[in-house]
This record gives C-alpha cells, structure tokens and sequence, in this order.
C-alpha cells in the first residue's frame, strides 16, 4: 500500500542519532518493481561502502558482502519493495547471517504482524532494559524469545545441549522433544507433524539457519546459543569440559557432555552420582570421541539414571548392553549409532514407553531381539547400514510405527514381508531387502505398499545369489507388480529384480511426483521400461544391466503417450556398466530440453551416435566406450567435459566458457592442445590431459589466463615450453609426464602456485627454482627414483607448509641456506641417505609441529629415533612401517618438551625402549601392530616403569589411562 507514510517513517529512523551510534554500518537502497538479486546485493555493498565495485557474480557479490558484515551490527533500509517471492528473500538474506544477530529474531518476531499496540508493546518492554552478568545477550534476542509462546521456549532452550557451531538434524531434535514430552497433542495431527510446525517456526523466526543446501540440516547463531544458554539455568548442563564432578548442579535435568580421551569415562561416571535425576543423556556428536568396550561403564551409567527419558551413547561403542537397559522404565529415545553393539539384550523388550530407537551403523549388529514385538509404542526405528539377515517376529504388532528405515524379508511366516501391511501410518522413506524370499504376488500385494501414502521414498532390493540361475520371470514380475508403492513416491530405486521385464505401473504418468529413479543390477532384463512420460523426473541412473542390446523407442514412449515431449523435467541421465548394449535407436529429436548432464561408462560394445539435440547441456562424461562414434554436440552452457579410454569419440567446437576439461587418449590430447591454442577459452579453470603417448608442446604463453589447475599424467613424451609466465595457476599434478629433462625448472613458469604434486617422473634428477614461489602451501613428490636435490626450493618458497617426500631414495635433504620456519607437516621415507643427514631436522625446520616417518626397505635404521634429529618444536610424531627399527630410542626425544603425541605403526622388529622415558609432555601413546605392544600389554617392568606417566596410551586399541592418584584402568577393543 502506497502513500501512507512508511518512507517517511523509515528516514527518521534513520537519521535518528542515536541509531547512528548503534551501528558499525547503515545503508539506505531505493529497490523499486525490479527485484534483481545481483543488482540489489551490489547497491547495498555501494550503500554501505560509498564505493563501487567491478564484481558481477552473485557468489563473489554475497561473499563480499559477508565479509564486510562479519561481527558488525548494520541497519539496512530496503524502500519501495513490492517483491514478495520468499525465494528471492531468502537468498538476498544469506550474507546478513554473518553479523551480529538481532535483526533477524526481532524481524521475525514482527513479520506478519500488523497491530500497533502490539508494536508499542514491544517498544515500551521493560526488557530491552534487563542484562545478565554471566552472558551478555542482545536485547532484541531476549525480547524476540520473551514473546515466544510457552511451548516454543522450552523447545528452544532444550537447544543448548549442542555445542556452538553444532550442525544438527531436524528430524533428531523433533524426537528429542517428543520424548521429552514438549509436543502438544493436537487433533488429526501426529506428534511428528506438531514437531514440524514448531521447528518451522523457530526457523521462521530466525532462530535457526539452514546449513547449506540439506533440507534437514540447521546450525544456531552463536549468539542465539548464548541466548538459549541464558534463560536454561541449573536445569541444562552442557558439559564440553570438565575438570571435576562438583561442577555440574545437582538440579540437572538435561545433560550433553563433549568429552573426549580415554580417561572422560570416569569423568562421565563420576557426573552420574550428581545428575541422578536427569532425564536427558546425550553422548558426544560428531566422529568418536570415547574408547572402545565400556560396558561395565555402561551398566553403572545405567543404574544410577533411572530417570532418563532420552539416551544416547552414539560414538561411545558399547559392545553390548546390559540386561539393566529394560529397567529404564521412562525411557523414551535411545540412540546406539555408531557403536560396536553386536548384540541386544532381550530386556530391551521391557522399554514400554520407547519411542525412537537409533541403530544406524551398527554395522556388526545382525540380528535384532525377539523382544521387540513389545515396543508396542515405538515410532520410529532407524537400522540404516547394519548387517541384520532378518527382521524379528511380530512385526506387525508395532502399529505406531511412523519410520521404518529397513525391512530385511525373512522366511519365516512370522518376518515375511506381509508384516508390513499393518504398518500403516509408515512416513518417509523405506528400503525393503531380501525380496528374493518373497515366494509370491499375495504376499507382496499383503504388504499394502499402495496404501502407504506417506512413504516418499522407497528403495527394493534382491540380494545376489550366483547360484540361483533359474527363477520364474513372471512370477518376478507379478511380485514386483504388487509392490506397486502410493502414487504419492518421490524417489524410488529397484536393485537386483531377477524378472526380464518391468510391470506397466513403471513409468506410468500417474506417478507425477517422482523425481529421482535409479535402476540396479537388473541383469535378466532385455529392455528398459518406459519411462519417458513421468512427467516430474529429474534424475535417471541405469547400470547393470547385462541382457540389454538395444534401447529403443520403447524408452521414450508407452501406450499412454500423454506428454508430447518425452522426458520434459529430466536433468541428469547416467548409464554405468551396459556391458552387452550396443545401440540406442530411434532418438527423440525433442527429448531431454532441460538435460544438464549426461553419463555413459562401462559401455564398451555400445556404437553409433546419442543423443545431439541438447540444449541443456552442461556436463558430459563418457569414459569406457571403446566403439562408441559420436562427435560431442555444440553445447554453450557445457562447464565440464570428461573423455577418457573411448578413442572415437570425437570433440567438436569447444565453447569459450567451459571451466573443466579432462581427456585421455592420443587424438583428443592433441586436440584439445591444439583448441587451447588457438580458441579464446575465457572461463577454463581446470585442464587434465592423460594417456598420450606422442610428442606434443604445450607453449605457456598459450595456457588460458583463467587456468587454476593443471594435470598431467601419462605423457612422457609432452614438452611445456617456458616460453612466459602464467599468474592464475594454483595447482599443478604431474604423474609420468615431461620425462625429457633430467632439470625440472617448470615451476618457474607459475609463481602463484599453492599446491604441486610430482609423482612417477625416473628421469627427474633435480627440481631448480630461480624464482619466487611466495603462495606455495604443499608439496608432495612420491616415486622419483632419480632425484636428487631440490637445494633451491627453500629459500623460492617461504610459505611453504606441508611437505611429503616418499619413494625418493637418491634425495639429499641436507640443509642448504636459512633455516625454513614456515614448515609444519613434514612425512618423508627412511632410508639410508635419510639416516646420514637427518640432523637437518633440527637445524632447518625450526617451525616444524607434525612429522612422519615410513618406512622403506633399509638396515640402517635400529634406533630411531636419532639423538640430535629432530626439531624441539615437534607436537606429533609418527613412525610407521620401518622394517628395520627394533629399539624406540628416548635420546632422540628427550629434548622434545612439546611433543603430545607419539603413534607408532606396524614395525615389526620393535621390541625395546632404550634411555630415559618419552619427554614429560606427551599425553598420548599409540602403539599398533608392533611387538613393543605385547610388552606393554603385559606390564612388563622394564617398559612399563618408562611410559607409565603418560595419561593415555593405545595398544591395539586397548586403552590405558591413569587417573590423578595413578591409579591405572584398562579399556579394551
């Protein structure tokens, strides 16, 4: 609505002084009707900054701006805005998330509402006034979550269990506050779907933020952490660390803990006897953070939380669990992700109030308890990537169940897939194994797959059995014909159907939502369905199937024919492993107008033309097809082409633009050489020629200016000619190539180089650098039997990082000019040269923090290591497979007063520990695979008494730890 007056108001606002004083930047932008993102990103960068830019490309505009907004408030006014596309709102706001958090929450809590008094209510809040000593939180954070309603408060505050930064799952944090009774019961809605609304909710008012493109994925601000850490009092405990037990309030209710090391078991243990009435118990997130086999642990962790209604041990690995598990009789959610469980007591049986139970990655669990046909009010069960062989008896009785990840089909009558049928509230997706016990079409219709109208995704799989060679195609096909899932599917994958052809229902356009179909392993097929007249699909993949020669128009149409334009939607298409295909006929002049990439490898028999009409195209790979003749059609938006091992394909025009080009092959080599040459490629950023056996030059001055990465591998015979510099390069890979000089001065010729990898080059006997090579961060140099010296490289690269040199027995790394100080990762190969003039270490790399040593077949290496080798800076070193190596000798350590860690692997001739013990610093010991382990796995005295002080020690991943009065505790694989 014009004319009333919001400029106007908007103006004051913003000349107002005190406004002026709160913020680092304001910015005033008149938008008018035409809502460009990209114009409107720079206006307001020109706003803010009084300056303007060259830039033009809305990522490079957004990252610009995050840059200049990081840790700032700023006051931007967008007037005369008449767009209301949220797309286009929420990616114009991705840059503002970088400042300082406030605007957002307030706005969200305003947004829809249009009342004045309201507004002045706000205003005149008493709150804007309130601060808290412990954390100091924005104000228009704590009056945005003081207007919350009641039930989102505590859904919020339940958040600052998560570490800051923590990218959690939405799905999980729904489950969490179901089990801990925060969802509202709310007619004809299920407890899920109420959850949903409310996450939706804190999203919309900015409390959370979508982490990148994962629809399931979200991150707190950190300052909207500090807000949920300010109003959860004693009641919420995240402990990420913690010196003593007296730490944590008595009150607890809700406890996360982010421990880490071996010895946090007993921290975690003496915590318990103070949160004995806590109902949440949430394990580290992220990769495992706790020893292995703590089921002792375990069983008093659980005797004394008779309370809890949410568990999780993910990433602690419990073997097992005790029987005392079913004693939890509040509990609600439990969460074994990613444990060593092999087995479930039967007791968990007697959880009657469970809801969630999580089991994903229990790769060693196979069979799941006959218990569990009790858990008559479970919800949700989630058995992804386990190895169960089948499903237990009874399902049928778990008619609450709202997900089931899997159902492995058993053979018996009480875990044939007909359990399924009762199952009829099941949401989400579902795969469904061993369908090979499926004997027949009545108990694949008694599934009621067609009445799941929730189930969105669903995945069928028959295992392959080389020795099942006979099967009855049309009872497979009337099978798979009754598994006919809801017209509702989004996404379905069909691996391994023993049938030769595919029932009418796929492929009908009555399936209008699927987007996504992937066809696996269908080896007895001898035709594709018709699949063109889904009119939704997206993405197609077809791979395996042995039987097929010809696909034909049968792929493009059926008896419906409802879409003139066969394939309308469909932008990725990939055919992997056709090993007997060798035609595809009848090409629809119109299909595929909106196909981005197409896919074809492991076709070696395929022959004649595809598809050239493609406007769409943007990626093409073909890699395998040794027959196939096809010329790459005239793509202007191509931004990839991948050739390789498919020598008659040949390359038309190359468009200026395309950003990424890998081809194999001698002709294509040359061509592309050849292209680069004499075509203007403006937007190539990354080259990769490989498998060219002729002489071929490859002039600098010729290399597009754009080009940050260049590979070369398997052409020995190609010459680059220095004939100019080039300042864009980053990265360059050199693998058996430009073998013609035993002086390798390349490097010369790209000064802005970060990265550089040389590998398989026999006749390379010295890498000369009479430059500089300022941005250099990581060199690696493997298998150069031939080199040498690489003497100018240190003083050419000051930046230089990480190094790794292996395979190169000839190299002399004694020390040469000033020391290096930027170096901090070093991995080299023992050998006997090494062994001469290590004591460059020390003298040259005074920065030096990580080194690794491998090993390389050599007697010369017993006691390692060296006294006088290595720098005083070290923070971590590893020694692994040195053949020779029998003693670890302390002298070599002794003067390493900051070394932490120390792992030794798969030497096997070390038995003994010579000298005084490891330096005091180190925390942690790991020793694998090594005969010194058995010695310290039996506390053999003369080892023992010299690594008994440190706190941590891994034998074959047994743990050692010790306690503050050395008390000594073992925790085992």
């Amino acid at each position: 609505m014009g004319g009333i007056g919001k400029t106007t108001l908007a103006q004051m606002v913003y000349h107002d002084d005190k406004v002026k004083e709160m913020f680092d930047f304001r910015g005033w932008v008149c938008v008018s009707e035409e809502f460009d993102v990209v114009k409107v990103t720079k206006a307001i960068i020109e706003a803010i900054t009084s300056s303007s830019g060259n830039l033009t490309d809305l990522n490079l505009l957004q990252q610009d701006l995050k840059e200049k907004l990081s840790k700032k408030k700023f006051f931007v006014v967008l007037d005369d805005v008449w767009n209301e596309s949220y797309d286009d709102w929420n990616l114009l706001l991705k840059p503002f998330q970088k400042g300082v958090k406030g605007t957002q929450a307030l706005g969200g809590l305003l947004r829809g509402n249009s009342d004045v008094q309201y507004w002045n209510h706000l205003l005149k809040s008493e709150i804007w006034g309130l601060s808290d000593n412990r954390i100091n939180v924005v104000p228009a954070l704590r009056i945005s979550y003081y207007f919350l309603p009641s039930y989102l408060k505590r859904c919020f505050v339940y958040c600052c269990l998560y570490p800051k930064d923590y990218v959690f799952s939405k799905d999980e944090l729904i489950l969490l506050w179901m089990a801990e009774n925060f969802l509202q019961p709310v007619e004809k809605k299920t407890l899920e779907e109420v959850g949903d609304e409310y996450f939706d909710e804190l999203v919309a008012r900015s409390f959370f933020q979508r982490y990148s493109s994962n629809k399931n994925k979200f991150v707190m601000h950190d300052l909207v952490h500090d807000l949920a850490m300010s109003f959860a009092g004693e009641f919420y405990v995240s402990a990420d660390v913690f010196q003593n037990a007296a730490e944590v309030d008595t009150k607890t209710r809700y406890f996360s803990h982010n421990a880490r090391g071996s010895n946090a078991v007993a921290k975690l243990l003496g915590v318990c006897d103070r949160v004995k009435h806590t109902r949440t118990f949430l394990g580290p997130p992220g990769s495992p953070c706790l020893p292995s086999n703590i089921e002792d642990a375990a069983c008093i962790l659980l005797s004394k939380l008779s309370y809890l209604r949410s568990l999780s041990f993910k990433n602690i690995h419990p073997v097992s669990l005790p029987d005392s598990i079913g004693g939890l009789i509040h509990l609600r959610y439990l969460d074994l992700s990613y444990t060593r469980i092999v087995t479930l007591p039967e007791s968990l049986g007697e959880l009657y109030n469970l809801q969630t139970l999580k089991l994903i990655g229990c790769g060693d669990l196979k069979m799941l308890p006959v218990s569990m046909k009790d858990l008559v009010n479970l919800r949700h069960l989630d058995i992804r990537c386990t190895s169960l062989h089948e499903m237990p008896k009874g399902m049928n009785k778990l008619k609450k169940l709202q997900f089931l990840s899997h159902y492995v089909v058993g053979k018996h009558e009480e875990n044939k897939i007909k359990e399924l049928g009762a199952l009829a509230d099941l949401h989400k997706s579902i795969h469904i194994s061993n369908l090979e016990n499926v004997v027949n079409s009545s108990e694949a219709f008694d599934a009621r797959m067609s009445d799941k109208d929730g189930i969105d995704s669903m995945t069928l799989i028959w295992s392959s059995n080389e020795g099942e060679n006979i099967v009855d195609s049309q009872i497979e096909e009337d099978i798979l014909d009754k598994l006919r899932p809801h017209n509702n599917l989004k996404e379905l994958e069909i691996s391994g159907y023993r049938g030769t052809r595919f029932p009418d229902w796929l492929g009908s356009s009555s399936f209008h939502n699927i987007t996504t179909l992937n066809l696996r392993g269908c080896r007895n097929c001898c035709m594709l369905p018709s699949l063109g007249q889904l009119p939704s699909l997206k993405h197609l993949t077809v791979s395996g199937f042995e039987k097929i020669e010809i696909v034909g128009t049968e792929f493009f149409r059926n008896g419906e024919c409802c879409l003139e334009t066969p394939f309308p939607m469909l932008e990725t298409l990939c055919f992997y492993s056709m090993h007997c295909w060798k035609e595809w006929h009848s090409l629809e002049v119109h299909a595929f107008p909106r196909l981005k990439k197409l896919t074809i490898a492991g076709c070696p028999m395929l022959r004649g033309d595809l598809p050239n009409q493609l406007p769409s195209l943007q990626s093409l790979e073909i890699g395998h097809c040794k027959q196939l003749s096809y010329c790459v059609p005239r793509a202007p938006a191509m931004t990839s082409l991948i050739i390789t091992d498919s020598n008659e394909v040949r390359i038309g025009e190359l468009p200026s633009l395309l950003p990424d080009v890998s081809v194999t092959g001698n002709h294509k080599v040359e061509y592309v050489l050849e292209a680069i040459t004499n075509i203007q490629l403006t937007g190539l950023k990354s080259l990769t020629i490989s498998d060219c056996s002729s002489h071929m030059s490859l002039p600098v001055s010729s290399i597009p200016a754009s080009l940050q990465k260049l590979q070369m591998s398997d052409c020995r015979k190609l010459q680059v000619q220095m004939d100019g510099q080039h300042h864009s390069l980053q990265e360059l890979i050199i693998s058996n190539s430009c073998d013609s000089d035993t002086s390798f001065s390349l490097l010369d010729s790209f000064p802005n180089l970060i990265r550089v990898q040389i590998q398989n080059c026999d006749k390379m006997e010295c890498i000369v650098v009479s430059g500089s090579l300022s941005c250099l961060y990581s060199l690696i140099i493997e298998n150069c039997g031939s080199l040498k010296s690489m003497s100018t490289l240190w003083m050419a690269a000051p930046q230089l990082e990480c190094l790794k040199i292996n395979g190169c027995r000839e190299m002399d790394l004694s020390a040469t000019g000033n020391p290096h100080c930027s170096l901090r990762f070093l991995q080299i190969s023992y050998y006997e040269k090494l062994g001469n003039s290590a004591a460059f270490m020390n003298s040259q790399f005074h920065g030096l923090t990580h080194l690794r040593i491998s090993g390389e077949d050599d007697e010369s290496g017993k006691c390692l290591p060296k006294e006088g080798w290595l720098p005083a800076s070290l923070e971590c070193l590893e020694l692994v497979n040195i053949d020779s190596m029998e003693t670890l000798e302390c002298k070599g350590l002794a003067h390493l007063t900051s070394l932490k860690e120390l792992s030794i692997y798969y030497c096997p001739k070390l038995e003994n520990i010579d000298g005084e013990k490891p330096p005091a610093s180190l925390i942690e010991l790991a020793i694998i695979q090594t005969p010194l382990g058995v010695r310290c796995q039996m506390k053999d005295p003369q080892i023992w008494s010299k690594i008994s002080h440190i706190k941590e020690i891994d034998v074959d991943r047994e743990w050692f730890w010790f306690s503050d009065s050395q008390q000594i505790c073992t925790i085992s694989h």
